[in-house]
């Protein structure tokens, strides 16, 4: 029990003894500087500085432009990786918006009075169709005629199957070389480029006075949903796609006010 006591009072001793730190010119051997001080004094000193660098690191990184430096400590709004995506999910969302604005115009010039297709009979669709062209054929809105409007013909072949609403052939098959480039009639906005298993690549334009053409069928389509495109430019290559095609062709349908038109009245394929 003594010899504890006796290795802790040596401990203590030695904390409290005093050192000097002299510092001595190597060549005259003549003190140049001195310093008295005791470990405990030392520890003390060591600890505190410790603890002052640690609390002028922290107010650098808090309260300074440094702490942006610092991988996961900046505020995230000023995050570079978080303002892209950001930006992203912006332009996306804009995307998103957009596509539902041209589907909904789309649906509501197909169907202007919003009768739920899906409840009527085959019979009954047809007929509410076929009594919509004969109430407006062949007029535009507020009485201006189809025939005043100078049509872009998208491309020259043969018609190998006419205009049968009865039959519920809304457009005209025309047959065309392979690889034949499709031109936009008018001035529009694309809001539909998209694939369907029954009518293969399918793109639709919405053009000024509620009118829509719809060219089915093609191999490759040249514009995307929500672009513009300028009269007579291409849009799109004829093809033989979806379950309905039996050959290269396109199919193409014109609608105005939700009522498909037959588009030989106003353009030649020849």
């Amino acid at each position: 029990m003594s010899h504890r006591q006796d290795n802790k009072a040596q401990k203590k001793s030695k904390l409290s003894d005093h050192y000097r730190l002299v510092v001595i010119d190597d060549d005259t051997l003549r003190e140049l500087r001195s310093t008295r001080f005791s470990l405990s004094r030392l520890l003390t000193g060591i600890v505190l500085a410790i603890l002052l660098i640690m609390g002028l690191t922290y107010c650098l990184i808090a309260f300074t432009p440094f702490r942006y430096l610092v991988p996961g400590y900046a505020e995230i709004t000023n995050n570079a990786i978080y303002i892209e995506l950001s930006e992203k999910i912006e332009g996306l969302e804009k995307d998103i918006n957009a596509q539902r604005t041209y589907t909904e115009g789309f649906k509501s010039l197909l169907n202007p009075s919003d009768t739920r297709i899906e409840n009527l009979s085959t019979e009954s669709r047809n007929g509410n169709i076929i009594s919509n062209i004969n109430a407006n054929k062949g007029m535009i809105s507020k009485g201006v005629s189809l025939e005043h409007y100078y049509f872009c013909t998208p491309l020259k072949g043969e018609i190998s199957k006419e205009f049968d609403p009865e039959k519920t052939h809304y457009g005209i098959d025309i047959v065309a070389p392979k690889d034949t480039p499709i031109q936009n009639i008018l001035d529009g906005v694309v809001i539909n480029s998209d694939w369907s298993d029954k009518t293969g690549h399918t793109i639709s334009v919405q053009h000024s006075s509620n009118l829509i053409s719809i060219f089915k069928h093609n191999s490759v389509l040249l514009k995307k949903t929500g672009e513009r495109v300028k009269k007579c430019e291409a849009i799109a290559i004829i093809g033989n796609t979806g379950e309905l095609s039996s050959g290269p062709h396109v199919h193409f349908e014109l609608w105005k006010d939700g009522v498909p038109t037959n588009p030989e009245n106003y353009l030649s394929f020849n």
